[in-house]
């Protein structure tokens, strides 16, 4: 057995592939990786999910619109969490991000780390209405976690889709 084939996950869609097809979730799913390392974002979401379901990868769930507000609370609240780790931007910069960036932001940090270039992928994000500087190119977990995980979970159910959860697929039935 490949190394490929030991990995699981499972499907969060508002397609459910037994009935479309696998190919039908391509662009519009989530996929839970169930043996994920606690340094990554993927594992924070797993962790979600298992808080409301205790057997999580071993049945279905089929979720309708509006129905997981309680996910969406978890989301999150583990979003909150993980910015408070993250340089806050002062409200009084909101207008004016570049000036933040170049003026303030650089004082922070001393002239070895800029020399370094340690900052300068360093990007300004508006998360839960405040604004925040997240480091792109060393500490990504809180920006993966927005980026990738929360704000698709958010878009399902903003968008008012009901979600099909599936049991645990090794990733060589996922297509990969």
């Amino acid at each position: 057995m490949s190394d490929l084939e030991k990995l699981f996950g499972i499907i969060v869609s508002p397609i459910n592939y037994k009935v479309n097809g696998m190919e039908s979730t391509r662009s519009n799913r989530k996929i839970l990786a169930l043996n994920s390392s606690v340094e990554e974002a993927a594992y924070l979401e797993t962790e979600i999910f298992k808080l409301y379901f205790k057997d999580l990868g071993e049945k279905e769930y089929f979720l309708e619109t509006g129905s997981y507000s309680n996910l969406m609370e978890a989301y999150e609240k583990t979003l909150r969490e993980l910015l408070e780790k993250e340089h806050k931007v002062s409200k009084e910069y909101y207008n004016s991000l570049d000036e933040y960036r170049k003026v303030v932001y650089k004082k922070l940090f001393t002239n070895e780390e800029f020399a370094h270039n340690d900052h300068r992928y360093d990007e300004i994000h508006e998360v839960l209405d405040e604004y925040y500087v997240f480091r792109i190119r060393f500490h990504r977990i809180t920006y993966n976690f927005y980026q990738i995980y929360y704000l698709k979970m958010k878009y399902f159910y903003d968008n008012g889709d009901s979600l099909y959860i599936s049991t645990a697929l090794n990733y060589k039935e996922l297509g990969f």
